[in-house]
């Protein structure tokens, strides 16, 4: 069986890592067909918009400089013109669409005579001369506005064949040591014609090009594929939805085919190494894992990431091959509050190619009385994108406003006073607003707006005030992150909101799910697709307009407060039948600080809530690691624990603490150099407040010794370590166990803060 590489599965392998996407790419159509391999050949929208702009940005080029272009109803330039080019012939500087196929074998491909090259076709090649020498660099052009490594491995092979093909021409020029990916401008969008040109040394991306022909490919080539047998490793994850082949790889994971034959990949959560050692212990399916997985964190070559999330893995497997719902690892989260009395609701999608917002989706809800604000953007406009925003946080910050004017002159514990909370459903969305928030802050409405949210914060507290309570200022929260760490779903490679919402809706837990129409429908994720995005903003007809997309928005806002009630009401039912309680994010009434006066807000004032910000982003960051369970802290190496303390001495002002450490916990990490540490019993109502930190503080003395592996020592102040925070904790932790934690250290913040007051009463005087 002959089989082809080209371009394009060089750089497939490399952005997905999948043995059979690569297989079957180099396969011809008519094998595939024969076994059959079922292939999506429907028009791919970001493919399409790829062309589209590689040929804008030639065409401009052309108008600027001597392009050498493909005849109309040519494949690619003639071979004729690319000769001339290479031997220098012609004026022009850049040649288009050049195939790059040498009639010999070139190196990287000696001794696989199973394996051919397909036609391979540079976007551009630069003709340049150095002392009279023509060098040429390989170009390719990318409708993205980061040039990834898989773009750089693809340039790079490229330059492998440019490099045969000038030495079976036997010509003077040479290949140029960089290649370059032209892509979208940064201030620049995907239906214009101007480039951002980006350099990078070829050497390292050629050596891991000869390194994946020479070893992996030749293993690739070797799996059968045929109508009786598929050898090749597969593994569905949620990138897989960019591929033809997914139905196809679908069937594998389809719940019809029972746990006995459901392949394992179907266990969300699970990653392609996981899998590949899952199958090493003869674990392939979700019954398999279910029944077969205890004991597998302990395993030879489990590998951490598997040893680590095997309980999380087990549990979601067995919930699978019920298909119930079951307990998660964790009972209790500290991410999320019992009791939200004015609940805000947020989505956000974003695309791309633009590098912007698609839709912003606003919901208020108080005692089943709510409003709602959805924007979609049709136009990739900044302007757009900007006005859009301060409307929906105009109405955001007025709902907050009516729930502070309220609160004032409440005492905390007033039962009238009115808790506020915000959800999304995962974190990607609040990612996408915050980046949208940095692209505006030349937008003095954006600017001022950064003063109300840093209002949302606490940042009288530079000096965090022994009183401070930090847990009580996690603003907002991501239900997925709740969801995937207190329940095991019988969901299929992903938590996503429709998979989420319709497996609580049958299991009764529910009333409202996410019940996309079929153009909104994706496999592993509930936001907008880049399709339908694209689709909207250049008006094709015959697809969804502006009022689908907003009620596709709507029903995400609903679908995503339907969890977020349930898991208040699951909380309740424990308390009520004598559990532990389940929510524990322990939050006060709403109220904004005071630092700031957003109507009067002058440049010195925008520069203080940008300080202030960042600092509070930072403490926010820690503050929700801290919230993990003590496992997920040490699993993501943040932690170190639980320990023993086996020796205290003391020397001068210094006790210094000899802590011996399980075994669980041996491979874990933490740099001597790192600031903020702190050694408690890993109980979050200390962990969780700032203020409280002072009291625990510690160092590091030093790596563990090789002959000691189980050894932690640290040094603390004799009045940190005879003080009533580290006392009262010593007498828990005699029981529970230590836990050795790095909090938050910001010592600029404090310093920019009275910088800019003293420029800001220099001002005033």
């Amino acid at each position: 069986m002959s089989m082809g590489l080209s371009g394009s599965t060089i750089k497939s392998w490399f952005q997905y890592r999948c043995e059979r996407k690569t297989r079957y790419e180099m396969m011809n159509p008519a094998e595939l067909a024969a076994i059959p391999v079922s292939n999506d050949h429907r028009e791919k929208r970001w493919a399409v918009l790829g062309v589209q702009y590689e040929n804008r940005v030639v065409a401009n080029l052309a108008r600027s400089h001597g392009v050498l272009l493909k005849a109309p109803h040519e494949e690619a330039l003639s071979e004729h013109m690319a000769a001339a080019f290479f031997e220098g012939r012609g004026s022009a500087q850049y040649a288009a669409q050049v195939n790059l196929r040498p009639t010999q074998r070139p190196d990287f491909l000696i001794g696989q005579p199973d394996i051919s090259l397909r036609r391979t076709f540079a976007d551009l090649i630069r003709r340049d001369y150095v002392d009279g020498i023509p060098v040429f660099t390989v170009i390719d052009i990318k409708a993205t506005r980061v040039a990834r490594a898989f773009h750089k491995t693809q340039v790079a092979f490229y330059a492998l064949l440019l490099d045969a093909v000038l030495k079976e021409l036997k010509v003077p020029g040479r290949v140029a040591r960089n290649g370059e990916i032209w892509r979208i401008p940064d201030d620049g969008d995907a239906e214009g014609e101007e480039y951002e040109d980006e350099a990078f040394s070829l050497k390292p991306y050629e050596r891991v090009v000869d390194e994946f022909a020479r070893n992996i490919l030749p293993q690739i080539a070797a799996k059968e594929v045929s109508a009786q047998r598929d050898q090749t490793f597969f593994h569905v994850y949620f990138k897989c939805e960019q591929c033809s082949y997914l139905t196809h790889c679908m069937r594998d994971v389809d719940a019809e085919r029972g746990p006995d034959r459901r392949d394992v990949s179907a266990v969300a959560g699970l990653s392609h190494e996981s899998k590949r050692t899952l199958n090493r212990h003869n674990i392939f399916t979700v019954a398999d894992l279910a029944t077969q997985g205890e004991g597998l964190r302990k395993a030879d070559g489990a590998g951490w990431a598997l040893s680590r999330r095997a309980d999380q893995l087990i549990a979601r497997a067995k919930a699978l091959a019920t298909g119930e719902p079951g307990p998660g690892t964790e009972s209790q989260t500290f991410l999320m509050p019992a009791r939200t009395d004015a609940s805000i609701y947020i989505v956000a999608d974003y695309d791309p190619v633009d590098d912007g917002l698609a839709t912003i989706g606003y919901l208020y809800n108080e005692g089943g009385t709510e409003h709602h604000l959805v924007e979609v953007l049709a136009s990739p406009s900044r302007t757009a994108e900007a006005d859009a925003m301060v409307r929906v946080f105009t109405a955001l910050l007025t709902d907050l406003q009516a729930v502070h004017d309220r609160n004032e002159g409440l005492d905390a514990g007033d039962a009238a006073a009115i808790h506020s909370h915000i959800f999304i459903y995962e974190s990607t969305e609040a990612n996408a607003l915050q980046n949208a928030i940095s692209r505006h802050l030349d937008d003095p409405r954006i600017r001022g707006g950064l003063l109300n949210m840093v209002r949302l914060f606490p940042p009288d507290d530079l000096v965090p005030e022994p009183e401070f309570k930090g847990m009580h200022h996690l603003p907002a929260t991501a239900i997925r992150n709740v969801v995937e760490q207190l329940h095991a779903l019988p969901v299929t490679v992903s938590h996503d909101l429709r998979q989420v919402t319709q497996v609580l809706r049958t299991a009764g837990r529910i009333a409202t799910a996410y019940e996309p129409s079929e153009e909104f429908s994706r496999p592993f994720s509930a936001l907008l697709s880049l399709e339908i995005s694209r689709n909207l903003r250049e008006g094709r007809p015959g697809h969804v307009d502006a009022e689908q997309v907003r009620s596709d928005v709507l029903a995400r806002l609903q679908a995503t407060k339907a969890i977020a009630e349930w898991l208040r009401a699951e909380h309740a039912t424990r308390l009520a039948s004598g559990g532990k309680p389940m929510l524990r994010l322990n939050k006060r009434p709403f109220r904004f600080q005071a630092t700031f006066d957003p109507i009067d807000a002058g440049d010195l004032d925008v520069l203080k809530a940008l300080e202030l910000l960042e600092n509070r982003s930072g403490m926010l960051q820690t503050l929700i690691r801290l919230a993990q369970p003590g496992r997920t802290r040490r699993d993501g190496g943040y932690a170190i624990g639980p320990m023993r303390l086996d020796e205290v001495s003391t020397k001068g002002r210094y006790t210094f603490l000899k802590f011996l450490v399980s075994a669980e916990a041996k491979d874990v990490e933490i740099r001597s150099s790192g600031m903020g540490m702190v050694v408690s019993d890993g109980s979050p109502d200390l962990l969780l407040e700032p203020g409280l930190w002072s009291g625990l503080s510690c160092d590091l003395l030093e790596p563990r010794a090789f002959d000691q592996p189980n050894v932690i020592r640290l040094g603390m102040r004799n009045g940190v370590f005879n003080g009533r925070t580290f006392q009262d904790a010593r007498r828990s932790a005699e029981q529970t166990g230590w836990w050795l934690d790095q909090t938050f250290v910001d010592f600029n913040s404090a310093k920019a803060d009275a910088y800019l007051s003293f420029l800001a009463a220099g001002d005033a005087a």
